[in-house]
């Protein structure tokens, strides 16, 4: 669906969401849209980045921001901003159609047209990354129910599965909040290239200097609990490899301890002429040894610390 409308600042908003193969020649007919530019926007693995076309005095912002939706594939969604002089066009889907009252949020702050297109990228970068600090706390609070749960042998199994997609889910947050956080740096690179006569105003660069700080901090905080998730993993091996390391210690001792009986039991069953064999009382002294044996392993044991 495209929906198009005009700004009090003479800037016409178009947005399209979930377009279809029509829309998609509605776009390229319409509003100059190329099929690389909306190759670019039904990419959602496309990285965070901002460019400019000198051809069409235009810029395409990529950024990626947290969804709701259930499973990773759609944990962290991208979206892409084409703005020129007259248009910005703004592709979401169903997951991060939210961008759209962002948008519209900034422009009734504004007070002017300068630099309009740089403090609207500069606005959603710092409020996306707030979106992202949103999405660490989850972990956190995910995180802490996985350690309480890890005291329960009945449910680790389940346990490190749950910690093996949160791991996957902070992976999918670092990377998603590097890029943006790259994104402020090249909008930067913009003011001081010597390609365009674009000015650096105080206004902009406000914006410009809290959504760095916003974007950092939420890059941080997805490094910090990433390397804590990190940690509480190689933690959890440890232990199920000690455990594992006791289970086989203690079969081990059972298995010597069961062999003295057998190999006791099976020396008198040969068909063989063997001390004490003929007695009545043959199997005390059968007994007897083994009961000896097993004593003098157990203690052997024992003094090499094996028990």
């Amino acid at each position: 669906m495209i929906r198009s409308y005009q700004t009090r600042f003479h800037t016409r908003i178009i947005n399209a969401n979930n377009i279809t193969p029509t829309e998609q020649d509605q776009l390229m007919s319409e509003y100059g849209v190329t099929r690389e530019i909306i190759n670019y926007a039904l990419d959602k693995f496309e990285r965070p980045r901002v460019t400019y076309n000198s051809l069409t005095h235009s810029y395409l912002m990529v950024l990626s921001l947290p969804s709701a939706a259930q499973g990773l594939a759609n944990s962290i969604q991208s979206v892409t901003l084409l703005a020129n002089e007259q248009d910005l066009i703004c592709f979401t889907n169903s997951y991060s159609e939210d961008v759209m009252a962002y948008i519209d949020h900034f422009l009734t702050l504004y007070k002017d047209k300068t630099n309009l297109i740089f403090r609207i990228f500069a606005d959603l970068i710092a409020t996306i990354s707030d979106n992202f600090l949103d999405e660490v706390k989850k972990h956190y609070n995910e995180q802490e129910k996985i350690e309480m749960r890890f005291q329960h042998r009945s449910h680790r199994t389940q346990t490190i599965g749950r910690l093996a997609q949160l791991q996957t889910n902070i992976t999918f947050g670092v990377t998603s909040t590097s890029g943006n956080d790259d994104l402020v740096d090249e909008i930067y690179n913009f003011f001081d290239s010597d390609d365009n006569d674009l000015n650096l105003d105080n206004r902009t660069r406000r914006h410009l200097e809290n959504a760095r700080i916003e974007s950092n901090q939420a890059l941080k905080n997805f490094q910090l609990i990433n390397d804590i998730a990190q940690q509480l993993s190689v933690t959890y091996n440890n232990i199920l490899n000690n455990e594992t390391n006791d289970v086989m210690r203690y079969l081990t001792v059972y298995s010597l301890i069961l062999t003295i009986p057998t190999i006791v039991v099976g020396f008198y069953g040969m068909n063989m002429k063997l001390p004490l064999a003929n007695s009545g009382w043959s199997w005390i002294f059968s007994i007897g040894i083994t009961a000896i044996l097993c004593i003098i392993l157990i203690l052997d044991m024992i003094r090499r610390h094996f028990l």
